[in-house]
């Protein structure tokens, strides 16, 4: 029976296809008999009606249209067929796509080894996934949060060829079914730092000898110290990544700038948030011989300065001269420079705040007034456009991201 019935197919045509036109075939010619049914009167209804009404049995089944009540028995047979065989094809269809949904997703997983689990969805996962493609990385990438857009998972898939997994990460049981004993590197990088270090003591709880394949970021670099005695801390490589961005771009573009000149130099850092503070404690670490002066300005200046205070000591070794107040705003720079000689030298400033577009306005505008001042901007990603404005200007752009991406140390995915 099987053979005669793959013989009927058309060609490519799938079984189940054939099932949904043989029943509604058999639904229609009981309509097209004579067949009357108890609640809807079909006698004198056109084909288009009776094909509409035939279709609606693989949603309702006929419960709207009653039972068939007369008309020829082998109409009435062909009917009942369609009655029975149309929900039951659907329901059917639905729960094997439901089965091959969960089914291909589960024995995928059951099967993985030697992947990479990254927790994370924003820039700084990114940044980790096209350093993978850097390092030329082959391993299978598994990206997990708890709520990921259509767009986000598309680019996911087309772009890394990662597979995207929607779940809560600190949860043990689904933790346990992502195989991290077999994983190559679990990296969790969410914009939740409590989630990341909880997932992080949940996972060495159930397997301590896995410190050294996990990665943990930290948003908030004051968290991260007030934790560094935890068995995460302990066990795990943890990071903040304006902390590595801050470092790398000292070390490899201002202490070059430092070395390029014969004084002691300028440093203004404009925009005083999480990212100028970590610019200000590596100046003070890796530049402290090679600055006498440091002009700070942020709109919340005073209070992040006791931020940065907390954190550590702030030197005395240069003047630090702080001004609170928006960047773009002239009488702010008219107040710096009052206290500071921004026409020496090559003053070094930093436009940092997390404003793309005011960082580059203001930098463009300050290139102008100091032509000969090393101007920095920063942007929240590398811009095509900011390059080339900046280009032109004579203006040293860059995008975090791409800095994190480059401080990264390799030896972390290998």
């Amino acid at each position: 029976m099987l053979e005669i019935v793959k013989k009927l197919l058309l060609p490519g045509m799938p079984p189940r296809w054939f099932l949904a036109l043989l029943v509604f075939g058999c639904g229609l010619a009981g309509f097209l008999s004579g067949v009357e049914v108890s609640e809807r009167n079909l006698a004198d209804v056109n084909l288009a009606t009776k094909m509409y009404y035939t279709l609606g049995l693989f949603i309702l089944g006929g419960m709207d249209l009653g039972v068939p009540v007369s008309g020829p028995v082998w109409g009435q047979l062909l009917l009942w067929i369609g009655y029975f065989g149309a929900p039951l094809l659907t329901g059917s269809t639905i729960i094997d796509w439901v089965h091959q949904v969960v089914n291909s997703e589960s024995r995928w997983l059951r099967n993985i080894r030697g992947h990479i689990v990254l927790v994370g969805t924003d820039d700084l996962a990114h940044s980790i996934l096209e350093k993978l493609e850097d390092l030329k990385i082959r391993a299978p990438v598994v990206v997990v949060e708890r709520e990921i857009t259509t767009a986000q998972s598309a680019e996911f898939t087309n772009r890394y060829g990662a597979r995207v997994l929607i779940g809560d990460f600190t949860n043990e049981f689904f933790l346990s079914n992502l195989r991290l004993a077999k994983a190559r590197r679990i990296i969790l990088a969410s914009e939740r730092d409590f989630d990341n270090f909880e997932a992080a003591s949940k996972i060495l709880e159930q397997r301590p000898d896995m410190g050294k394949k996990l990665l943990v970021h930290c948003n908030r670099l004051r968290f991260l110290r007030e934790v560094h005695n935890s068995q995460v801390a302990s066990a795990c490589v943890t990071f903040n990544s304006y902390h590595l961005a801050a470092q790398h771009l000292v070390k490899t573009e201002m202490i070059k700038h430092f070395h390029e000149t014969e004084q002691l130099d300028t440093v203004v850092l404009a925009g005083f948030g999480r990212f100028g503070q970590t610019i200000l404690e590596e100046l003070q670490r890796l530049a402290a011989g090679e600055i006498s002066d440091i002009g700070i300005i942020d709109v919340d200046a005073h209070r992040r300065i006791l931020v940065a205070q907390e954190q550590s000591e702030i030197s005395s070794e240069f003047n630090l001269r702080v001004v609170q107040g928006n960047i773009g705003h002239p009488e702010v720079w008219q107040q710096l420079e009052s206290q500071l000689d921004l026409h020496r030298s090559r003053p070094l400033v930093l436009m940092a705040t997390g404003l793309d577009d005011e960082n580059l306005r203001t930098g463009l505008w300050l290139k102008k007034i100091h032509p000969q001042a090393n101007i920095m901007v920063r942007s929240t990603r590398p811009s095509h456009f900011s390059q080339s404005v900046c280009e032109a200007a004579g203006i040293r752009a860059f995008g975090v991201s791409s800095v994190i991406h480059e401080s990264m140390p390799d030896e972390w995915f290998l």
